[in-house]
């Protein structure tokens, strides 16, 4: 393993087991020298990845797919890219390289790390990111107002980087995405870590209030915790979800875990409260998550009704429920993926509330949903993500 690999998994894994910038399979990375480009493959945590982990790509295949044009239709178009994406991979065919490969190779720099830090998607995720990210950062970094993920945003990334470049005759080393996260790019990873933590002085000093406790009053209730013969394990530590719980597991199958902390319990309070967040604001919340949430004020006995209902108005059943005045309920097919459901909309309600520091939250439109919805490359992550 050359020098530089090995660097690349260091910084990889650093980032990638630290919550503050990574939650369950968001993010990416990559190094660069002339001729090849090693970016993290689809389904492979940053957290653990080694050099197997990352899909060598020819750089100059990888240059022809800016230079082609391709399907009107979204889908077939993201299709097309997949099907050139993997022409690139120079050595084994059974990886697949992040959808964001174009947009890395794209960037000048040898080592790029992509994540979505809390932080940086506060200011990402709220209604005036564009002035605070310019008055903030000043012309240290380029914002790029949200579009579709895959080849169109690469195309709007390459359009903005290249306005960037004849105003100020270099390249940006910090490109902030709005609804979505950040790329910081550099020749070492040194500068990497340099570049992070000015991002997160310049935007820390503008947080008013913090966050309240995330400690969980909860402790992850489950329904298998509320079995009879696990009734004490539960105690009061459950604030009135245990009989919500126990209904939708027995109605499901699910996994259905409680949760509780003064964090949730802010967004919780009624209908007003939660309206701020009951709609995804990232691409990654959707995976996770799915786009809705929902919010019950009635009785144990009727929340499956509730359930039904939220189903047939989305499509799908809710992955989050909140309880009025309780908590939230995460559910889904097994622990693994239930706990990745809690992770990212925990992640979701600190941003809401430091959103506030920027002009308050901003999510996503029905269509920018809908094209992550339909989104093959997304819903290959949902099966990666509920498969482990």
């Amino acid at each position: 393993m050359s020098s530089n690999i090995k660097e690349l998994v260091r910084i990889s894994q650093s980032y990638g087991s630290n919550p503050v910038f990574v939650i369950a399979g968001g993010g990416n990375t990559s190094y660069k020298d002339d001729d090849h480009l090693w970016i993290k493959a689809s389904g492979t945590s940053l957290a653990t990845i080694t050099e197997e982990g990352f899909a060598k790509m020819d750089r100059h295949c990888l240059k022809k797919i800016s230079e082609k044009s391709y399907s009107s239709d979204p889908l077939k178009r993201e299709a097309e890219i997949k099907e050139e994406l993997h022409r690139c991979i120079d050595g084994p065919k059974n990886k697949r390289p992040s959808v964001e490969t174009s947009l890395h190779n794209l960037i000048e720099k040898a080592f790029v790390v992509h994540t979505h830090p809390t932080l940086v998607n506060a200011l990402m995720c709220s209604v005036h990111a564009h002035e605070k990210t310019k008055k903030l950062l000043g012309d240290e970094a380029l914002f790029v107002e949200y579009t579709d993920p895959g080849y169109i945003l690469f195309k709007l990334v390459e359009k903005r980087i290249g306005e960037y470049k004849k105003q100020f005759a270099k390249e940006p080393a910090i490109i902030l995405l709005e609804n979505h996260g950040v790329f910081v790019s550099a020749d070492t990873p040194g500068e990497i870590d340099r570049l992070y933590a000015y991002i997160s002085e310049k935007l820390s000093a503008r947080i008013s209030t913090p966050l309240p406790s995330t400690e969980l009053e909860t402790a992850g209730i489950t329904g298998a915790d509320l079995q009879p013969e696990n009734s004490e394990a539960a105690g009061p530590k459950t604030a009135g979800l245990e009989k919500y719980i126990e209904e939708l597991s027995y109605a499901t199958d699910l996994t259905v875990n409680g949760y509780n902390s003064r964090l949730i319990n802010h967004f919780v309070t009624g209908k007003q409260a939660f309206s701020s967040v009951k709609t995804a604001f990232t691409p990654d919340q959707i995976v996770y998550c799915k786009a809705h949430y929902m919010f019950c004020e009635s009785d144990p006995d009727l929340v499956y009704e509730d359930y039904l209902e939220f189903e047939r108005e989305q499509g799908y059943p809710p992955r989050v429920i909140a309880i009025k005045n309780r908590g939230i309920i995460c559910m889904e097919e097994n622990e693994k993926s239930a706990g990745t459901v809690y992770e990212v909309y925990l992640d979701m309600l600190k941003i809401a509330w430091l959103a506030e520091n920027f002009g308050g939250p901003k999510p996503m439109t029905a269509d920018q949903i809908a094209f992550i919805d339909n989104w093959e490359v997304e819903n290959y992550r949902r099966k990666i993500a509920k498969n482990g």
